[in-house]
């Protein structure tokens, strides 16, 4: 199985297969010990902050500052990464990782937290644009869909152990814990990152490929320009009904079901890992075959109905299942937007259009994460009204998504 995996890569990334490879290790590394520490955020929150009320405004603040951070750094990182290239953004954001991880494993007040998620933000808005770039750099356009839903595992296939661990550590050892192995796991990532070669090799096959894996034909200027503006669109809704979720998601079963923090880690496990890993290679698949569009509408048709009803779980496994199903539905279309991303950018400026749209999905998940921790704090406990925002919100990308051109 896994000599026909590596022959399948091969096949569609030739001689840039180890290029892929080391990307796909970086990403995976990086995330798994973000989300290995995620579980015990909450519950450090609560050490700093008792009061329920403002400790979920908190919450929502950390995520705040966190998608704040991100959104300043994207459209830099994305000019940078086209500038000076990938590999120099990508090793320079895994030296700032670090320090995230630091200032939490030493806080002794909520503006540690705070300046963790600052600097974490930055770091996540270097690292996307110039990797999300790099793939598109080295991969066939016709095959473009299915490498993003390989190379989404690597970020997705991290948050299935590493939350459950994190969560197990903070249990067993002490709640800071997962803080200082994230600290020193960091290190290698940096040294692996060194390794990143053929970038001169990825930008000129960009370059070389430019007519055939750039679908907006004719002059780049006014096509692009409102196609890269309706992506932008999209993404700030996106960015605002994920940022609602990122707090509902987390105070829901903290406060409504009072689970651990283990039963915290199972919960990201199940939604950000298993489910989510699920869908990304039947995603890629359909989106190849049917198009991205359709895809991307069909999915947004489904999951949303199922986050109306994530307030209706009365236990742990019935939240977990009503999770898993929108998480499996949800992320169906995440290839798909990758590679509709990607192919609708003229390659030389892939850097600077993922750094925009990430840019866009962090403008509205800046201030989404306070509206959930509003929502919450008013609506409580008839959450059902909070979660069915954040449907309406994604409902509301359709009638953007079709106008723009296939």
């Amino acid at each position: 199985m896994r000599r026909s995996s590596s022959e399948g890569l091969r096949s569609v990334l030739g001689e840039r297969s180890k290029l892929f490879t080391l990307l796909w290790i970086l990403t995976f590394s990086s995330i798994f010990l973000i989300s290995l520490v995620n579980p015990a955020i909450p519950y450090l929150v609560e050490v700093f902050v008792t009061e329920e009320a403002a400790a979920v405004t908190l919450i929502g603040f950390l995520n705040a500052s966190f998608n704040l951070s991100k959104t300043l750094a994207n459209v830099p990182g994305g000019i940078f990464a086209d500038k000076l290239g990938r590999k120099i953004l990508i090793t320079f954001s895994l030296l700032i990782l670090p320090f995230s991880f630091l200032l939490y494993y030493l806080s002794d007040n909520c503006y540690y937290l705070i300046a963790g998620e600052l600097i974490g933000g930055i770091a996540i808005g270097l690292l996307v644009p110039a990797v999300s770039a790099l793939v598109a750099d080295i991969t066939s356009a016709a095959a473009l869909s299915t490498a993003y839903g390989v190379f989404n595992l690597s970020w997705i296939l991290s948050q299935i152990p590493s939350p459950i661990l994190g969560g197990f550590l903070s249990n067993v050892v002490g709640l800071k814990f997962p803080f200082l192995v994230a600290l020193i796991a960091s290190i290698p990532c940096i040294i692996a990152s060194l390794k990143l070669d053929g970038q001169a090799e990825a930008v000129k096959h960009a370059e070389d490929s430019e007519k055939t894996s750039w679908k907006g034909g004719g002059s780049p200027g006014g096509s692009y320009g409102r196609t890269l503006a309706l992506f932008c669109g999209v993404e700030v809704l996106n960015g605002l009904g994920n940022g609602i979720l990122a707090t509902l998601l987390i105070v829901y079963p903290l406060y409504a079901l009072r689970v651990s923090v283990l039963e915290m880690g199972i919960i990201f496990s199940v939604s950000w890992g298993i489910a989510t890993a699920i869908s990304q290679i039947p995603g890629g698949r359909l989106a190849d075959k049917f198009g991205e569009k359709p895809l991307i509408i069909a999915s947004i048709m489904g999951f949303t109905p199922i986050l109306i009803l994530l307030p209706t779980a009365q236990t742990l496994t019935q939240y977990l299942f009503l999770l898993g199903l929108s998480c499996v539905i949800g992320n169906l279309s995440i290839p798909a937007y990758s590679s509709w991303l990607a192919t609708s950018i003229p390659p030389t400026k892939r850097g600077a259009g993922f750094g925009a749209t990430s840019a866009a999905f962090g403008s509205g998940s800046i201030i989404g994460p306070l509206i959930g921790s509003i929502l919450w704090n008013i609506l409580k406990p008839n959450a059902m009204i909070a979660f069915a925002s954040a449907a309406i919100i994604f409902a509301l990308t359709i009638p953007l998504i079709c106008m723009i051109k296939s």
